[in-house]
């Protein structure tokens, strides 16, 4: 061996070693691969540490900053909230004005999401101070749009029977005793079935329709003697039918007045002009169904400011310049009878206490 170079004596000695050297070059060539790549992957990996640390840093300040501006924000809402509450009832200034409009806004918010879903419910959120004359101009748009949507989606016959009810809850409401139990009672198109009516009756009435028929019980304006009697009403008239014959017509135009009583009875009268002798006197009549025949008559004759509701006796004409009385008191049962004195006295039961 020398210093820089091997001498080899026998060629065989080198053909081992060129051997040797062929047989370790690819164990040579794995562990400098190894070693290049580990380099290469410490580098990346480096390099990625490194921005990751930026990012994170950067992050993090990032989120700090957030934090404390949240936290500077949340103080000065809370300081704005403090001072308007102490200003709350002054006038709207710079003090108050978050205060009194984030009491606004969360009045409407939570009325939002309690608004009433019918027109029978009456009940309202109660605002606050600074918000009273809005909610009340609310109320009134929020109940008037409901009104609007019932009526939109309310049938004919229904609007109808609500009409009827309104009229009737004008004339009767805190007037007569029997109205408060009809108040839950439907009106009805008529009492009388078409064949209930007599054909012969239909027949002389020709091309007017009945729009209400019911059974009464009429008393004789001299001897009031009850007599069965069928009411029906036309468009412009009445008429007492008595089976098959037609005993009296009343005008609507001729009609001066409807009166009852303001007991639990259903006595009935119907005046009418006597201008002449062949005119008959006044209906006087008892009926079942009183509240609703009296709105139907003064409704058809257009005539609801003419019923009067006498809380004492009732005067109507038998004959022309004569009258007679209908007196009414209160008793166990219901009776109506001739009294001593010549006039129509009526016994109607008391209100019974529910």
């Amino acid at each position: 061996l020398g210093r820089s170079k091997i001498f080899i004596r026998f060629p065989k000695t080198l053909f081992t070693t060129e051997d040797a050297l062929e047989a370790k070059k690819p164990e040579i060539a794995v562990v400098l691969q190894k070693s290049w790549r580990g380099y290469r992957e410490w580098a990346n990996y480096q390099r990625i540490r490194h921005a990751v640390i930026v990012i994170q840093s950067a992050w993090r300040g990032t989120k700090a900053r957030r934090r404390a501006k949240r936290r500077r924000q949340a103080a000065e809402l809370i300081r704005r909230l403090i001072k308007g509450f102490i200003y709350r009832h002054e006038d709207y200034c710079p003090e108050n004005e978050y205060f009194l409009d984030h009491v606004r806004y969360s009045f409407l918010k939570k009325l939002s999401k309690n608004l009433p879903k019918s027109v029978l419910d009456k009940s309202w959120l109660t605002p606050p101070p600074s918000v009273v004359e809005a909610s009340e101009y609310l109320q009134t748009l929020h109940m008037r749009n409901m009104v609007i949507k019932y009526c939109r989606r309310v049938q004919p016959e229904w609007k109808k029977q609500m009409m009827q009810k309104v009229v009737a809850s004008e004339i009767f409401k805190d007037q007569k005793d029997n109205y408060p139990p009809s108040v839950g009672r439907l009106f009805l198109d008529s009492r009388l079935e078409r064949e209930q009516i007599s054909l012969k009756v239909l027949q002389t009435l020709g091309s007017e329709k009945v729009q209400y028929g019911v059974s009464v019980i009429k008393y004789d304006r001299r001897g009031f003697k009850p007599r069965a009697r069928q009411l029906l009403l036309m468009n412009s008239f009445a008429v007492l039918v008595d089976r098959t014959k037609i005993k009296q017509r009343i005008d609507y135009a001729t009609l001066r007045g409807i009166s009852v009583s303001s007991l639990m009875d259903g006595m009935v009268v119907l005046h009418v002009l006597c201008e002449d002798n062949k005119q008959k006197g006044d209906a006087v009549m008892h009926c079942s169904h009183v509240i609703e025949l009296v709105t139907k008559v003064s409704m058809l004759a257009g005539k609801t400011s003419y019923v009067n509701v006498s809380p004492g006796s009732i005067r109507f004409t038998v004959a022309r310049n004569k009258e007679g009385i209908i007196d009414f008191i209160r008793g166990s049962e219901l009776k109506v009878a001739k009294g001593k004195r010549g006039h129509l006295v009526v016994i109607a039961p008391r209100i019974t206490a529910s």
